[in-house]
Formats: structure tokens, sequence, C-alpha cells
């Protein structure tokens, strides 16, 4: 049985809480570099990356990217709707990483252009929220309490 810590949480839900806003927060110089906001150098190298990975225009995918990567620092770090989150960011990164050649480099993220283990660990913790959502301290406890109709697969 796990100890509460302060009577309310237990030291697991911290664990769970601490881990989730952390995944959230680390979205942000991702989405931000694909917004401009981090100067044009980090921005026209993600073109140029998107250029030679995915077909079509670079400029549509980087914007879809941050989307996506925008959605999972909101919907991470506050916790609303964390399971729609850890499915979505997970299949984000699974997409990304095939897309970015990582199985066909190794195993090894050392390896030259980067294997797949560093991004496979990312895509499954962020998956393993789909199953948990987002705890005790989200907005999606928060709407559950709020709105009891809301189904609890999307807010649970």
């Amino acid at each position: 049985m796990a100890q509460s810590i302060d009577g309310r949480m237990t030291r697991f839900e911290l664990q769970h809480f601490l881990i989730r806003v952390y995944i959230g927060l680390d979205f942000i110089h991702h989405f931000a570099e694909k917004w401009g906001l981090l100067g044009s150098q980090p921005y026209d190298a993600d073109v140029a990356y998107f250029k030679n990975v995915m077909p079509g225009d670079p400029h549509t995918w980087v914007f879809i990217a941050s989307l996506c990567e925008f959605g999972a620092f909101v919907g991470f770090t506050f916790g609303l709707f964390t399971r729609f989150a850890g499915l979505g960011t997970a299949l984000y990164l699974l997409i990304a990483s095939i897309a970015g050649g990582h199985f066909q480099n190794g195993f090894t993220w050392l390896n030259p252009g980067g294997g797949w283990e560093y991004p496979l660990m990312w895509t499954f913790l962020c998956a393993s929220f789909a199953l948990t959502g987002g705890g005790k301290l989200s907005a999606d406890a928060w709407l559950a309490r709020k709105l009891p109709a809301l189904p609890k697969w999307l807010v649970g």
C-alpha cells in the first residue's frame, strides 16, 4: 500500500505528478523553436530537417509538429485530457522516430543519426499516461469533480 506523505497524496502520486509536469515542460523548447521564438536559426534547421525526412512542404510539417508539441505541453503540464495527450504524444514520437530513421540507426542513441533507444523510451513513458491519466493534481481531476458526466476514460 502506498504511503501518504501529507494525508492526501501518496509518494507514487507525487512521483506521477512530477514526471507528468516535467514531460510537459520539456516540450516548451520544442514548440518554441518551431514557432520561431528561439530565433530563425533553430526554425530554419527544423525546416531543413523536415525537407529531408518528409514529403511536401516542410513549413507545413514544422507547423504540424509544433501543434503536437504544444498539445503535449498543455496536456502533460496541466494534466488536461492527459490520457489523450499520452496517446497522441506517443504516436507523434513513434512517427517522428520512424520518419527520422532512428530504427535504421540501431539501438544506441549515440549512434550516428541517433538510434531508437532514447525516442522509444520517451514514447513508452508518454504512452503510460494514456493508462494512468493525470492523477490527483491535474485539470482532469478537477474536471471530473466539476463535470461528473464526462467520460472517465477522458478525465479519469
